[in-house]
């Protein structure tokens, strides 16, 4: 008896596929990254790094954006080493289930959404809900079913 051949993938989820390794190659970098300079950051005094902001935002941005922008940098001093270690994690599962999913196993799709999912929700638990924004599931969902119009090409 001859051994079956293996199913081929179809051409839009090989598309799929290679984004979402490009993606994660580059953001796995940046996170593992971050989590350095978010070890500066928490070490360096607050007053100093807030006016380093104001400074380098005072001609590129109206006061209130310049306020934003503190904000989220006194966001990152407090938890910028959690959000880093657990966006970096996510990433790293992300790519498991997209790697499962290149391989055309169906189990892929059920990792890479819990990845996606839990991405969104932990860290908000960490740092507060002004992480989340409508966009941002908007745009997981969006990817999630993407991977979802292509579930009879792989192996349940």
């Amino acid at each position: 008896m001859e051994p079956l051949p293996a199913p081929a993938r179809p051409a839009g989820l090989t598309r799929l596929c290679v984004m979402s390794f490009i993606d994660q190659g580059l953001f796995l970098l940046l996170y593992i990254l971050g989590i350095p300079a978010a070890i500066v950051l928490k070490n360096t005094d607050a007053d100093q790094v807030n006016a380093m902001v104001e400074r380098f935002y005072s001609g590129l941005l109206e006061p209130e954006q310049i306020q934003a922008a503190t904000r989220t940098v006194e966001m990152m001093r407090d938890h910028g080493v959690a959000l880093m270690s657990v966006l970096a994690l996510r990433t790293l599962v992300r790519f498991i289930g997209t790697l499962r999913m290149w391989r055309l196993h169906w189990k892929g799709f059920h990792i890479y959404t819990t990845a996606q999912l839990l991405g969104l929700l932990v860290p908000m638990l960490i740092a507060g809900s002004e992480l989340f924004t409508p966009l941002s599931l908007i745009i997981v969902l969006g990817w999630c079913y993407l991977y979802w119009n292509h579930r009879r090409a792989m192996v349940y």
